[in-house]
């Protein structure tokens, strides 16, 4: 008899762990779907950045000194993704299309807009993805065909040395910086993506192993690379873990990229709107090699609902920083796809932002169109 009392009250206490779980679970869920009204008026923010003068869109109301690649795309992504592109006049998208091609160079092939400060090799191979991406949205084309790369020392194109020989390649990763800033390292290494592509077949095999090689020879303990802050090695690695994506590759110590990654988003300070996004990312990357607990699941959702939350914006944007006032459209972009991820965490489809169809009656209301 005591042995059936004893047993009655384990299956209790099972059924009462399940049950908070799932009371837990419900919990997130609710916060999750709610999350959307502070996305309700994203579309009027994008149509209030348009410039019909150029075609293109400005990053912020803070800052319209002038349209720019990158803010373009983005705002072309998020009106494909929400099923808009065949709501748009083609008269409209063919000034989108116009503004992007102005930005290319008929002799090297590369899109580079002065306006972002990055360096040269981020910067046209970021805004080469970009461009990509938005004319295949569009069903647009380039106006001068895409950069191709020949292994000729005689055409040394600028700044495109590094893409000339393996030894030129290895000797540049060197130079990336990843002591003082992995993320800017990583990111300039990831923006290289585009452009490995278009090499000669042997030569982009050679120097897709020394990228790989070189990663795994400087990867510190805790999964990540690099020197300076918790999340900016994170945000390194984040941007490290899309190579591995493109390349079909798994990422090396996963299981140490997720104890670092749930330190980091417990224990520092989220200044920077891609800070939410980044760790979400990262883990999406290494989520079939390990085994992430409920509690950990949780956490990860919560501190993600938390951070996202604080860079929402009374002008209907995300701001890139806590300390700013207006949103931008990269801090919108990763309050995008922070919520999108967040829906996939519990189980949810990713579904269209709210209230989209406020986007073209915002530009016919101001005369945009």
């Amino acid at each position: 008899m005591q042995r059936i009392y004893l047993l009655l009250a384990v299956l209790t206490l099972s059924g009462l762990s399940l049950s908070c779980k799932s009371q837990q679970g419900n919990e997130l869920l609710l916060e999750v779907k709610q999350l959307d009204k502070s996305y309700e008026n994203l579309f009027v923010f994008y149509a209030n950045l348009y410039d019909p003068a150029t075609g293109g869109f400005y990053d912020s109301p803070e800052k319209k000194t002038a349209p720019r690649i990158e803010s373009t795309c983005r705002v072309i992504s998020r009106i494909d993704d929400n099923g808009l592109t065949n709501t748009i006049p083609d008269s409209l998208k063919q000034q989108w299309v116009g503004f992007l091609q102005s930005f290319q160079d008929a002799d090297t092939g590369f899109f580079d807009d002065p306006n972002e400060h990055r360096n040269i090799d981020m910067r046209r191979g970021r805004a080469l993805s970009y461009v990509k991406g938005a004319f295949r949205r569009l069903d647009a084309s380039s106006k001068f065909p895409y950069p191709t790369i020949k292994n000729d020392d005689e055409t040394e194109e600028d700044g495109l040395i590094h893409l000339k020989s393996v030894e030129n390649f290895k000797n540049w990763l060197d130079t990336l910086g990843w002591e003082e800033n992995p993320w800017r390292a990583g990111g300039t290494l990831s923006a290289q993506g585009n452009v490995i592509s278009s090499l000669e077949e042997t030569l982009q095999e050679q120097i897709v192993e020394a990228m790989f090689d070189f990663l795994a020879a400087n990867q510190n303990e805790n999964g990540f690379w690099g020197g300076s802050s918790l999340y900016v090695q994170l945000s390194g690695a984040f941007k490290v873990s899309t190579l591995y994506g493109v390349y079909d590759r798994q990422m090396p110590n996963a299981n140490n990229i997720l104890k670092s990654t749930l330190k980091c988003i417990r224990e520092e300070e989220c200044i920077n709107s891609t800070w939410v996004r980044n760790p979400l990312n990262l883990l999406a990357v290494i989520k079939p090699y390990v085994a992430i607990s409920e509690e950990e699941k949780n956490d990860i959702i919560k501190i993600s609902i938390d951070n996202v939350l604080q860079f929402s914006r009374n002008d209907g944007g995300f701001a890139n920083s806590l300390k700013d006032e207006y949103g931008t459209t990269d801090g919108c972009s990763q309050a995008i796809i922070t919520r999108n991820a967040l829906r996939d965490w519990v189980g949810l489809e990713p579904l269209i932002i709210p209230n989209t169809d406020s986007f073209l009656r915002t530009l016919q209301s101001a005369q945009k169109l």
